[in-house]
């Protein structure tokens, strides 16, 4: 909840455009013909919108979207005691093996971003 709150700060913080028209640009369309307004813009026109705090906050966006498509394809990692074997051999007779007491045998671990975004 607390980055929840600090999001929110910083969002209420950054500098807004002006909504309002100037009146200079009120006085010159009452007296001459309409002009149109260019309501295309480009990269650079938005990133000085956004300002600084707001490019950053797209990039960890972007950023987390990404994670969160990497969760999706790939859910799991290679168990590290094994080394994705899912059998220890044993320290004095290296013949034997048994389960690996980590992973149960599968060889593998749910991912860290799995296990806390989305509770398995």
């Amino acid at each position: 909840m607390n980055l929840v709150a600090q999001i929110a700060v910083v969002l209420s913080t950054t500098g807004a455009p002006n909504p309002h028209p100037s009146n200079a640009a009120v006085a010159g369309s009452a007296t001459g013909p309409a002009v149109e307004t260019n309501t295309s813009s480009t990269s650079a026109d938005v990133a000085s919108t956004l300002g600084p705090t707001g490019m950053l906050l797209l990039l960890a966006l972007a950023v987390f979207a990404a994670y969160l498509v990497s969760l999706s394809l790939h859910p799991n990692a290679k168990c590290n005691r094994c080394k994705g074997a899912g059998r220890h051999h044993g320290t004095f007779f290296s013949y034997a093996q048994r389960p690996c007491s980590s992973c149960k045998g599968r060889g593998v671990h749910p991912r860290l971003g799995r296990k806390v975004l989305f509770k398995t």
